[in-house]
């Protein structure tokens, strides 16, 4: 294989890559709105918030009720330290108000 042929096969390559990352974002937004539709029917005052770290990629941010701030350890058993940075007070205020919420995440 000569680099020519090579460097163009690695460009193809990219270009099918980046086509199928965005298939995957356009199909999981899709699925994400269609998820916030079917709890919508069941609790129409469902607040909807989106994780800063992933989750604003899937909804449209003029439709969120607000943002929330989520780690991919937050949770996690035997990680029991409890984070000031992150305390997502409105969150938690909000799901007690409208008593359910929906965060979106990757």
């Amino acid at each position: 294989l000569s680099i020519g042929k090579y460097a163009r096969k690695l460009q193809q390559k990219s270009r099918k890559d980046l086509l199928n990352y965005l298939k995957s974002i356009d199909y999981d937004f899709e699925f994400v709105s269609e998820t916030v539709k079917s709890i919508r029917r069941t609790n129409e005052s469902a607040s909807i918030f989106a994780n800063l770290r992933n989750g604003s990629w899937y909804y449209p941010s003029d439709e969120l009720d607000g943002n929330c701030y989520f780690k991919s350890t937050d949770g996690h058993s035997g990680h029991w330290n409890f984070s000031f940075t992150r305390l997502n007070l409105n969150l938690a205020k909000s799901a007690c108000h409208n008593k359910a919420c929906i965060i979106i995440d990757s």
